[in-house]
Protein backbone atom coordinates (compact mmCIF):
# COMPACT_ATOMS: atom_id res chain seq x y z
CA UNK A 1 0.00 0.00 0.00
CA UNK A 2 1.72 3.24 -0.75
CA UNK A 3 1.16 6.75 1.22
CA UNK A 4 -1.43 8.47 -1.51
CA UNK A 5 -3.74 5.24 -0.60
CA UNK A 6 -6.45 6.36 1.41
CA UNK A 7 -7.35 3.63 3.50
CA UNK A 8 -10.27 1.16 3.31
CA UNK A 9 -11.62 0.49 -0.35
CA UNK A 10 -10.26 3.61 -2.39
CA UNK A 11 -11.99 2.16 -5.93
CA UNK A 12 -15.35 2.14 -3.92
CA UNK A 13 -18.23 3.90 -5.17
CA UNK A 14 -20.33 6.21 -3.12
CA UNK A 15 -24.39 5.80 -3.06
CA UNK A 16 -26.68 8.69 -4.28
CA UNK A 17 -27.67 11.36 -1.27
CA UNK A 18 -31.12 9.25 -1.15
CA UNK A 19 -29.80 6.10 -0.62
CA UNK A 20 -27.07 7.42 1.17
CA UNK A 21 -29.88 9.01 3.57
CA UNK A 22 -32.09 5.57 3.13
CA UNK A 23 -28.95 3.40 4.67
CA UNK A 24 -27.75 5.88 7.30
CA UNK A 25 -30.72 5.94 8.95
CA UNK A 26 -33.67 3.45 8.45
CA UNK A 27 -35.35 3.11 11.32
CA UNK A 28 -36.10 6.93 11.72
CA UNK A 29 -37.16 6.75 8.23
CA UNK A 30 -39.89 3.90 9.27
CA UNK A 31 -40.97 5.55 11.62
CA UNK A 32 -41.11 9.32 8.98
CA UNK A 33 -43.43 7.18 6.64
CA UNK A 34 -45.27 5.32 9.63
CA UNK A 35 -46.11 8.66 10.82
CA UNK A 36 -47.19 9.84 7.61
CA UNK A 37 -49.48 6.96 6.68
CA UNK A 38 -51.23 7.67 9.97
CA UNK A 39 -51.65 11.97 9.16
CA UNK A 40 -52.71 10.69 5.80
CA UNK A 41 -55.11 8.19 7.32
CA UNK A 42 -56.73 10.57 9.93
CA UNK A 43 -56.86 13.28 7.68
CA UNK A 44 -58.80 11.26 5.03
CA UNK A 45 -61.13 9.54 8.07
CA UNK A 46 -61.61 12.74 9.98
CA UNK A 47 -65.37 12.68 8.70
CA UNK A 48 -65.40 9.28 10.89
CA UNK A 49 -64.01 11.05 14.33
CA UNK A 50 -66.42 12.48 16.88
CA UNK A 51 -65.15 16.26 16.92
CA UNK A 52 -63.03 17.94 13.93
CA UNK A 53 -60.99 19.70 16.52
CA UNK A 54 -59.74 16.34 17.50
CA UNK A 55 -59.24 15.03 14.13
CA UNK A 56 -57.26 18.25 13.57
CA UNK A 57 -55.60 17.71 16.49
CA UNK A 58 -54.53 14.16 15.57
CA UNK A 59 -53.45 15.19 12.36
CA UNK A 60 -51.30 17.55 13.42
CA UNK A 61 -49.35 15.54 15.99
CA UNK A 62 -48.95 12.49 13.79
CA UNK A 63 -47.23 15.81 11.30
CA UNK A 64 -44.87 16.64 14.16
CA UNK A 65 -44.14 13.08 14.67
CA UNK A 66 -43.31 12.74 11.25
CA UNK A 67 -41.13 15.87 11.16
CA UNK A 68 -39.16 14.86 14.27
CA UNK A 69 -38.35 11.24 12.58
CA UNK A 70 -36.89 13.27 9.12
CA UNK A 71 -34.97 15.26 11.56
CA UNK A 72 -33.70 12.64 12.97
CA UNK A 73 -32.65 10.75 9.81
CA UNK A 74 -31.27 13.96 8.25
CA UNK A 75 -29.09 13.78 11.65
CA UNK A 76 -27.92 10.70 11.63
CA UNK A 77 -26.73 11.62 7.67
CA UNK A 78 -24.91 14.42 8.99
CA UNK A 79 -23.15 11.81 11.31
CA UNK A 80 -22.71 9.17 8.39
CA UNK A 81 -21.20 11.88 6.35
CA UNK A 82 -19.06 12.94 9.33
CA UNK A 83 -17.96 9.78 9.93
CA UNK A 84 -16.95 8.81 7.00
CA UNK A 85 -14.83 11.50 6.73
CA UNK A 86 -13.12 10.29 9.61
CA UNK A 87 -12.84 6.72 8.57
CA UNK A 88 -11.40 7.63 5.08
CA UNK A 89 -8.31 9.96 6.46
CA UNK A 90 -7.74 7.91 9.92
CA UNK A 91 -8.64 4.53 8.70
CA UNK A 92 -10.55 1.99 11.21
CA UNK A 93 -10.97 3.24 14.71
CA UNK A 94 -12.61 1.76 17.27
CA UNK A 95 -12.79 4.84 19.03
CA UNK A 96 -15.01 6.97 16.64
CA UNK A 97 -17.34 3.34 16.52
CA UNK A 98 -17.43 3.79 20.49
CA UNK A 99 -18.62 7.16 19.91
CA UNK A 100 -21.32 6.02 17.62
CA UNK A 101 -22.71 2.99 20.18
CA UNK A 102 -25.60 5.15 21.69
CA UNK A 103 -28.27 4.03 20.14
CA UNK A 104 -29.08 1.57 17.41
CA UNK A 105 -29.72 5.03 14.64
CA UNK A 106 -26.59 6.25 15.76
CA UNK A 107 -24.69 2.58 15.17
CA UNK A 108 -26.55 2.41 11.70
CA UNK A 109 -24.88 5.54 10.29
CA UNK A 110 -21.92 4.16 11.18
CA UNK A 111 -22.11 1.28 9.50
CA UNK A 112 -23.48 3.05 6.89
CA UNK A 113 -20.10 4.96 7.06
CA UNK A 114 -17.91 2.03 7.34
CA UNK A 115 -19.52 0.40 4.25
CA UNK A 116 -18.49 3.25 2.33
CA UNK A 117 -15.29 3.48 3.38
CA UNK A 118 -14.28 -0.25 3.41
CA UNK A 119 -14.48 -1.05 6.73
CA UNK A 120 -18.14 -2.38 7.13
CA UNK A 121 -17.46 -5.76 8.43
CA UNK A 122 -14.61 -4.81 10.85
CA UNK A 123 -17.53 -2.64 12.84
CA UNK A 124 -20.11 -4.94 12.39
CA UNK A 125 -17.40 -7.05 14.65
CA UNK A 126 -16.55 -4.19 16.61
CA UNK A 127 -20.45 -3.47 17.50
CA UNK A 128 -21.08 -7.37 18.08
CA UNK A 129 -17.99 -8.25 20.98
CA UNK A 130 -19.59 -4.82 22.17
CA UNK A 131 -22.56 -6.76 22.77
CA UNK A 132 -25.22 -4.80 20.42
CA UNK A 133 -27.82 -6.77 18.67
CA UNK A 134 -30.50 -5.53 15.56
CA UNK A 135 -33.28 -5.78 18.64
CA UNK A 136 -31.03 -2.82 20.70
CA UNK A 137 -33.22 -0.11 19.40
CA UNK A 138 -33.50 1.92 22.58
CA UNK A 139 -30.37 4.43 23.62
CA UNK A 140 -28.13 3.19 26.06
CA UNK A 141 -29.32 3.99 29.81
CA UNK A 142 -32.92 4.47 28.90
CA UNK A 143 -33.66 1.49 31.46
CA UNK A 144 -32.05 3.68 34.20
CA UNK A 145 -33.28 7.43 33.62
CA UNK A 146 -35.44 7.33 31.16
CA UNK A 147 -36.47 10.76 31.55
CA UNK A 148 -33.58 11.34 29.55
CA UNK A 149 -35.21 10.58 26.60
CA UNK A 150 -36.62 14.38 26.84
CA UNK A 151 -33.25 16.33 27.70
CA UNK A 152 -33.11 19.07 25.89
CA UNK A 153 -28.96 18.16 25.11
CA UNK A 154 -30.07 14.58 24.05
CA UNK A 155 -33.09 16.34 21.70
CA UNK A 156 -30.76 18.44 20.22
CA UNK A 157 -28.28 16.27 19.22
CA UNK A 158 -31.02 13.63 17.86
CA UNK A 159 -32.50 16.20 15.94
CA UNK A 160 -30.65 19.08 15.02
CA UNK A 161 -27.33 17.20 14.53
CA UNK A 162 -27.90 17.79 10.73
CA UNK A 163 -27.55 22.08 11.26
CA UNK A 164 -24.10 22.04 13.43
CA UNK A 165 -22.96 19.65 10.61
CA UNK A 166 -24.25 22.31 7.89
CA UNK A 167 -22.27 25.12 9.54
CA UNK A 168 -19.08 23.30 9.91
CA UNK A 169 -19.22 22.80 13.63
CA UNK A 170 -18.68 19.29 15.40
Amino acid sequence: MTGNVPPGNPGRNVAPVTLRLLFAAPLPLCVTAAFLALALGLAVHAHLLPHPLFAAALTAGSLGGALLGFGDALSRHAECRRVRRILSRRGFDPRVLDAMAASRCQRDAALCAAAETGFRDAAARHYRLRGYRWHHLLPDGWKDAPWRLLAPRFLKNSFLAFLSARNGRP
